[in-house]
């Protein structure tokens, strides 16, 4: 099994997940959802990793911007390397350090720190991370606070099978159970979806699952 290390090293995560197929069954995993956002939607990548989620948006609407966001720097920097050989527009991307404990709170790379804006996002991606946080329930909270009114939180979330449990405790991810979890974006104010990878987007289908949450217009 891959070292926990790998996530220290944002050649060999970016290798990894390309090599065995995981970005191209996760990108057709979030083709497969309908989302009503308009071409110029603001994105939120958080714990961004290598940019799979984000940049997934940014092709996928024209006039759409990201701000990319990770605890490690050098992830932020394989997102733009990853974004320039996609022929993504420099000028598209913003990328900041951050804690997904507080995933309002990001610091630029240059060293400014500034707080986002509550509902300042129409798409907010997030991957395996949440489980990371100090408090799990009060991150996603705060994520769907960022979410402007009509806004999606898409998460590719670890599932609970057992291939999912192994991967997890190999990479000391620990999380809520997903039940719980879509009763905390419910009670955020979001209507909440649970969806199941299926055969055609193996192999992420063996640990992932998809939760899309939308914001509802009165919360």
């Amino acid at each position: 099994m891959i070292s926990p290390k790998l996530y220290k090293s944002s050649r060999f995560y970016d290798f990894f997940i390309k090599a065995l197929g995981y970005e191209s069954s996760i990108d057709r995993f979030l083709r497969s959802l309908t989302l009503e956002c308009g071409d110029e939607c603001r994105v939120l990548d958080a714990g961004c990793g290598t940019g799979l989620l984000g940049l997934h948006f940014l092709q996928r609407f024209p006039n759409s911007r990201l701000h990319a966001t990770d605890l490690e720097p050098n992830f932020l920097q394989a997102t733009l390397t990853n974004a320039e050989s996609q022929g993504v527009d420099r000028e598209r991307i913003s990328v900041g350090v951050a804690n997904i404990s507080q995933p309002h709170i990001t610091t630029c790379l240059e060293g400014n720190t500034t707080q986002l804006e509550e509902g300042s996002f129409d798409v907010i991606c997030i991957g395996a991370v949440v489980g990371y946080a100090d408090d799990i329930e009060v991150a996603l909270q705060q994520l769907v606070r960022l979410l402007a009114p009509g806004g999606y939180l898409i998460n590719i979330e670890m599932n609970e099978s057992p291939s999912g449990q192994y991967v997890s405790r190999r990479f000391h991810y620990q999380n809520i159970k997903l039940h719980r979890m879509c009763e905390v974006l419910t009670e955020a104010g979001c209507q909440v979806e649970a969806r199941r990878f299926k055969a055609r987007h193996l192999p992420a289908k063996l640990t992932r699952t998809g939760i899309v949450a939308r914001r509802t217009a009165a919360s």
